[in-house]
């Protein structure tokens, strides 16, 4: 009853927190985080391992990007091992980071792409999932007794189709690369260097993201989920400063 839902298994980012690191390079971090998620394989069972499933780019986690070699590895172990590879582009799918995919940032291609959001610019609500052909022939022969009310509802996939095909024509994620990264990450940096309550900035694309510190320490000022605020008070008036200039953020 409550929790998390079974058959599911976490495992470490290979990115840094503010308690741990896998390495002081890429290099290092992308060894012993593959060699970890090996390990990890092991200890599962390969047999008993249907997907792995990663975002491209770490999303509400903290715009992290992966390593160098990273998603690679992660691909040749899922060949080595035969797991599908699902990649997640809910959040930078269509553009957001300076490529039409997130994942052609690196040299892979999944197995299953899931995404949503900038499919239709956020007028209208509409996912997708997209498939390799040895997957889509399995179901064209083996279909599944599978639907939903609004599943491919006409005037939502015509939302898609026309910004899709807007995408496309004026080079919308070429744009973001060119024009809105640059600006992207001046201003992340200058944000960083000027307040002491941010700890790190990053960005890729239009997908960027800083760390909000406690200043008097250096750590989060709170976990994810909203536990242990070493600073409520401080929290409390960014909440109200990002509504008072117009703005609703997610925060706990």
């Amino acid at each position: 009853s409550g929790g998390a839902p079974v058959g599911f298994v976490k495992t470490m980012n290979p990115t840094d927190s503010h308690v741990f690191s896998f390495g002081a390079t890429d290099e290092e971090r992308t060894e012993r985080s593959l060699a970890f998620l090996e390990e990890q394989i092991f200890c599962e069972g390969p047999g008993s391992i249907a997907a792995v499933l990663l975002e491209s780019v770490i999303g509400s986690g903290g715009a992290h990007i992966p390593p160098v070699g990273y998603m690679e590895g992660v691909r040749a172990l899922c060949d080595k091992y035969g797991i599908v590879m699902i990649l997640d582009e809910v959040m930078m799918g269509f553009g957001r980071t300076g490529k039409f995919w997130a994942f052609e940032h690196f040299d892979v291609i999944p197995d299953i792409v899931t995404s949503a959001k900038g499919l239709t610019g956020a007028y209208l609500p509409l996912s997708m999932v997209a498939v390799r052909a040895p997957i889509k022939e399995h179901f064209e022969s083996h279909p599944l007794g599978w639907g939903a009310t609004f599943h491919a509802h006409p005037v939502a996939m015509a939302a898609g189709y026309e910004c899709t095909k807007y995408m496309l024509e004026h080079d919308i994620a070429g744009r973001v690369a060119r024009i809105l990264e640059p600006i992207m990450r001046e201003e992340i940096g200058r944000l960083v260097e000027r307040h002491a309550g941010l700890g790190a900035g990053r960005c890729l694309g239009a997908f960027g993201c800083m760390d909000l510190v406690d200043p008097r320490s250096g750590a989060p000022v709170q976990n994810f989920e909203g536990s242990r605020c070493s600073n409520p008070e401080a929290v409390a008036a960014f909440r109200a400063a990002l509504r008072a200039n117009g703005l609703y953020g997610f925060v706990r």
